[in-house]
């Protein structure tokens, strides 16, 4: 008995063909539906390990974006904290020289010097004012170590001529050591002494 073996090459051309525009059919519209060239490492392997990178960048970047964002609103507020200090020292030397008037009486001056007090202690407790419990003036570094206001050289205190020309006659005086009194000072060693 003979074997017969029934083939239609066109329908099986026609099948395979189908197969594979099906395949196409299915990756293009993945493609669309997710809304990226690349779904898939095979698609395009180079242009998926670019991508990645940039990705990874822009997340980089997105987080120091967000650390200068907190540093600039940390300045603005330090900035804030200073101005308002500036304008206490002002109000000081206008305080010292209300008081050398000679046409004051004694509860005159005594007024002044309360408010005068009340302003040093505004001053004071600046010092120790934090921003997302970071200290405004901070009194160590990042390491650790005491942070250094000053050359050891120079006396504890900023004194502001309050005459006219403001380079001679009564002055004003703000101990260092009083203003930052309120921070805590660490040393590199037991024992050091911490100068401001």
């Amino acid at each position: 008995m003979p074997v017969t073996i029934n083939t239609n090459s066109a329908a099986a051309a026609a099948s395979h063909n189908l197969s594979k525009n099906q395949s196409a059919l299915q990756k293009s519209l993945t493609r669309l539906s997710s809304g990226s060239r690349i779904v898939q490492p095979v698609d395009d392997a180079g242009g998926l390990a670019v991508s990645m990178k940039m990705e990874s960048a822009i997340v980089r970047l997105s987080g120091a974006q967000k650390n200068v964002q907190n540093a600039t609103s940390f300045l603005e507020v330090q900035d804030g904290v200073l101005q308002s200090a500036g304008k206490i020292v002002n109000r000081m030397i206008e305080l010292k020289g209300l008081s050398d008037d000679v046409m004051k009486n004694a509860s005159d001056i005594e007024n002044y010097n309360r408010e005068f007090k009340d302003l040093q202690m505004q001053i004071y407790d600046m010092a120790s004012l934090k921003f997302n419990g970071v200290s405004i003036f901070a009194s160590t570094a990042n390491d650790g170590s005491a942070a250094k206001f000053n050359d050891t050289s120079l006396d504890n205190t900023v004194s502001v001529y309050v005459s006219a020309d403001g380079t001679s006659g009564p002055t004003v005086s703000v101990s260092k050591a009083l203003l930052l009194s309120a921070l805590t000072i660490t040393a590199n060693a037991v024992g050091t002494a911490v100068e401001y």
